[in-house]
């Protein structure tokens, strides 16, 4: 049993914060909840792991008194007195995606540094309704030997604990779901303010979502210098491979064709949602691209915080994302969608909705090309597919709802019976 001396913890959660990156921060406010819940009055001190505190702070109003440990150059600690410290008490991993490389190795090292060396110190740590893709030989080794040494894991889909395994890692694995399955709807009064703002008129005519984003310039590298726009902080780049850039020009201008059918077959205006800071450009390039730019509007992370974003794809007639807390987000409010995917997220997310005729296997990393040329082609025929299947596909995911909302309140369940033990 371990424990300070005058009852207090020090904690942290550890995650891809500060990004403007709405699934991120769903997830990362969900597990915030669980800790208020759980550890409630034995927080002493509370710290996030961000990229930048400005944006960090939009989202944390209810938490005035938490410490950010931000990432600066070079990918190192601004304040690294938070480690120099003697640590924190309870680690805790926050981000999804942690175990999928093909965006950086970065990442993944950074948490699996970190935690070995609170293990060393004799702290505990928890993976949090993390995800896990394919990783390189040298990541599945550094999975394997950090999560066979950690406290606590819990998975977010049955096809990451099956993955998990496969690259050795025998410890205990909990199969729950995200915590954004558990994220609230905003009262209607707030809903309403956001669509008049917005200009959105929920049932006058279809309102048809596109979440997109940039495929095609990964991963993030070490270079000296690079162009200003590929900065992702210094010294690390977005690495365009070749051929991506033409790659990135057609993936825009098959989406403006596709977005610009729906205006033309269904009379639908249409929502270009930019759920993190880096979609914005793809974004921007999308409704710059169409030609009915008067039926669209861009919603982005840049500006809108979760209870926005919540908000606008609870009133969609249809979603194609490219992004797994999109599918999480709409779940509540059974958004047929069909995915435009890279990695294994939506992916989870669709098999086990059994809706995989509505799923599009685009890139697959770490090949950085596309695996379809018609994408607008395939985007039109699952669209009137989806259209004519709208109730059943509907009915499905509103089945399935409660069942991913049961799993995710299964990780405050788990980890309190864990804290309970081990505090």
């Amino acid at each position: 049993m371990f424990a300070k001396k005058n009852g207090k913890l020090r904690v942290a959660c550890f995650g891809y914060n500060g990004a403007n990156n709405t699934g991120s921060e769903a997830k990362l406010l969900s597990t915030l909840t669980t800790l208020k819940k759980v550890v409630g009055d034995r927080i002493g001190e509370l710290t996030i792991l961000t990229i930048n505190e400005e944006n960090q702070r939009r989202y944390l109003q209810d938490y005035p008194n938490a410490k950010m440990l931000e990432i600066g150059p070079w990918m190192t600690f601004k304040n690294p007195s938070f480690m120099i410290k003697g640590g924190f008490d309870l680690f805790l991993l926050s981000e999804g995606s942690t175990f999928i490389d093909h965006f950086s190795s970065l990442f993944l090292m950074m948490f699996c540094g970190a935690a070995m060396i609170e293990k060393i110190e004799g702290h505990k740590v928890v993976a949090y309704s993390n995800d896990c893709g394919h990783l390189k030989p040298m990541n599945q080794r550094i999975l394997r030997e950090t999560l066979n040494r950690i406290d606590l894991i819990m998975l977010r889909n049955p096809d990451a604990a099956a993955r998990m395994r496969e690259y050795g890692v025998t410890k205990d694995i909990h199969v729950t779901a995200d915590g954004a399955y558990e994220y609230p709807l905003p009262p209607a009064e707030y809903r309403q303010k956001l669509f008049a703002k917005l200009g959105l008129k929920p049932g006058r005519k279809p309102l048809i979502g596109i979440a997109p984003k940039e495929f095609f310039f990964w991963p993030i590298d070490f270079r000296p210098w690079g162009p200003k726009e590929d900065l992702y902080l210094y010294p690390f780049y977005h690495v365009w491979q070749k051929g991506g850039k033409e790659s990135s020009q057609r993936y825009v201008e098959q989406s403006a064709r596709h977005a610009d059918w729906c205006v033309e077959t269904y009379d639908a205006d249409i929502v270009l949602i930019s759920m993190e800071h880096m979609d914005y450009p793809p974004t921007k390039r999308i409704y710059d691209a169409m030609k009915h730019k008067d039926r669209a509007v861009i919603v982005s992370s840049d500006e809108y915080i979760v209870d926005d974003i919540i908000s606008v794809l609870s009133i969609l007639t249809a979603l194609v994302t490219t992004r797994y807390h999109a599918c999480v987000l709409s779940s509540c409010s059974a958004i047929p969608m069909i995915a435009v995917s890279s990695d294994t997220r939506c992916e989870a997310v669709f098999r086990e909705l059994d809706i995989m005729d509505m799923y599009i296997d685009y890139v697959k990393h770490p090949d950085p090309f596309p695996k379809i040329a018609n994408l607008d082609e395939q985007l039109i025929e699952m669209t009137r597919n989806l259209m004519k299947r709208k109730a059943d596909l509907k009915r499905r995911i509103k089945a399935m709802h409660p069942q991913f909302v049961e799993r995710a309140q299964q990780n405050e369940k788990i980890f309190a019976d864990w804290f309970r033990e081990n505090f």
